[in-house]
């Protein structure tokens, strides 16, 4: 595991209360019952920190009505913000958000991890009750100057 994205990950731990050691070993944190994974890809000043959530999978009369709307979001990002919905072999929706890792401090990756779980919950609602959230708030900023 790279320094820069060790130091980031025990900065985050110590800003919000968690033990440094565990968020290292197992690069998750629950937030509001929703596991969100973290992960560094690639290297240098190409290396990403991705989050990646796995919400649910929906109810067989209901998957055409969830993967068309999935598709919707997805495109121009117009109900995902700057993040994708994907979709696992046994049908699970995936969502996901990649930022440069020299554009994230502690504070911005606290924002964006808490972003994602509003995000992530609303989609996992939806996914499985069938409630719409009304309209999803501009949670990502794609220009890299915000978390």
């Amino acid at each position: 595991m790279p320094e820069s994205y060790q130091n980031l990950l025990t900065t985050l731990a110590q800003e919000i209360g968690l033990e440094a050691a565990a968020l290292i070993a197992t690069e998750e944190i629950i937030i509001d019952d929703l596991p969100i994974g973290l992960q560094l890809q690639g290297e240098g000043e190409r290396a990403e920190v991705v989050l990646c959530s796995l919400l649910a999978a929906p109810q067989m009369d209901r998957w055409d009505e969830v993967v068309r709307a999935l598709m919707h979001a997805n495109h121009l990002y117009d109900g995902t913000p700057g993040a994708t919905l994907g979709m696992l072999p046994d049908d699970t929706v995936s969502l996901n958000v990649r930022r440069p890792l020299r554009a994230l401090d502690a504070h911005k990756l606290a924002v964006l991890l808490a972003k994602t779980a509003d995000l992530g919950l609303a989609w996992q609602d939806f996914i499985v009750s069938g409630h719409a959230t009304p309209g999803v708030p501009a949670f990502f900023d794609t220009t890299g100057t915000h978390a």
